[in-house]
């Protein structure tokens, strides 16, 4: 990969071995739907669909809140739920935005199920860049990048039956709501899926970009924007999410073009605040795409601060 600033991509690819570390110990534990399944009388087998679309119970609570055991990203709840990182580091450093130009850093991230009898869901994700230090030019938000989705969750209902394997479908929109010349926009349909066992996930998002004009004249808002946007960001991006000891995590995630050799590596590291209510957090990352705006721009940077999903 053409990654700048080449130690934290090897720091990044160096913990990813950490994040599937013991999985196979964790593979070797006894799922609680097999011991429960131990537990039924014997008797003639019944017939099931294969795909989870019972709901949560009713009395289920809502998830917004912080979760030391599970994933933020397939964790299943009743109506609304975390979904993506969310984070505020208000200490970052990068050699692209040195000195007043530093950046705060956060991120938004829910879903909702809209029925309670079908695993559809909506998700809205955002990430900011604020410059919070930069008083000569009013603290501008540098980008904001919006992504709402819609998805559907295809889960066994049996997973040890499966691997262990789900997915999600969906289709997803994201934009940093410019104007010309520095707006960015694109549209994409994506399969992912995803292995969880134990205290480790494997997801492995895969899309197709939704064609866009790109004979409209270059000052025309409907045209395409960035037309090698995937030259940069490639077509798919792996997740690699590892729970460790004392409820410390890792996430590492990549992506790759291999036709271009760009790509990207990004890291979360977090560790339980006091009272459990959220999570110290280090961020590293190198390489194109860590903003719209920059997605033709290879970007390090390293951050501390705070979680509340993860």
């Amino acid at each position: 990969m053409q990654l700048r600033g080449g130690w934290i991509s090897w720091f990044i690819i160096a913990c990813a071995p950490a994040a599937l570390a013991d999985a196979g110990a964790a593979g070797t534990a006894v799922p609680a739907a097999v011991t429960a399944a131990a537990a039924e009388p014997a008797g003639e087998p019944v017939a099931e669909p294969v795909i989870q679309t019972e709901p949560p119970p009713k009395d289920a609570p809502w998830s917004i809140a912080t979760d030391l055991e599970s994933f933020s990203l397939t964790a299943d709840a009743r109506g609304l739920s975390l979904h993506k990182p969310m984070y505020l580091l208000p200490a970052t450093y990068s050699g692209r935005y040195p000195g007043e130009d530093s950046e705060v850093l956060f991120s938004i991230s829910l879903k909702f199920r809209v029925y309670r009898t079908l695993p559809l869901y909506f998700g809205y994700s955002q990430k900011s860049y604020f410059q919070a230090f930069n008083g000569s030019d009013s603290k501008p938000f540098r980008d904001n990048n919006f992504n709402p989705e819609v998805f559907f969750r295809l889960k066994p209902k049996k997973p040890e039956k499966w691997f262990n394997l789900a997915a999600d479908v969906g289709i997803e929109h994201e934009s940093n709501g410019r104007s010309l010349p520095d707006s960015r926009s694109w549209n994409r349909i994506y399969l992912t899926p995803y292995w969880q066992t134990g205290r480790t996930l494997v997801w492995w998002k895969w899309w197709w970009r939704i064609p866009e004009d790109q004979k409209r004249p270059a000052t025309d808002p409907k045209r395409d924007d960035n037309p090698d946007i995937q030259n940069y960001l490639g077509y798919s991006e792996l997740k690699i999410q590892r729970q460790l000891f004392d409820h410390h995590q890792i996430s590492t995630t990549f992506r790759l073009n291999p036709t271009t050799g760009r790509g990207s590596a990004g890291l979360l590291y977090t560790v339980p605040g006091p009272g459990d209510g959220f999570f110290w957090t280090f961020y590293a990352f190198n390489g194109y795409g860590e903003s719209l705006l920059d997605y033709d721009r290879s970007v390090t940077r390293v951050g501390l601060g705070i979680s509340v999903a993860r």
